[in-house]
């Protein structure tokens, strides 16, 4: 499945679904500990599509990852 743009807060992640993108993504919000502690806040976390951005993605990928703005 092609990889499409994902922003999870401030993060852009590139992933076929909005639930790997949150999995990249949330490590790098908050430590997962607190994310175990929280578990309203880890349902309350959205990726939200960006079509906008798709045309960012590597090509030469096929796992999802997040975006590293040069």
């Amino acid at each position: 499945m092609a990889l499409r743009a994902y922003k999870v807060e401030h993060i852009l992640v590139f992933a076929s679904r909005g639930t790997e993108a949150k999995l990249l993504a949330a490590p790098k919000l908050r430590p997962m500990e607190e994310w175990r502690e929280d578990v309203a806040a880890w349902v309350a976390l959205r990726a939200g599509r960006a079509p906008e951005l798709d045309e960012l993605v590597d090509g030469s990928k096929e796992e999802p990852y997040i975006h590293e703005a040069n």
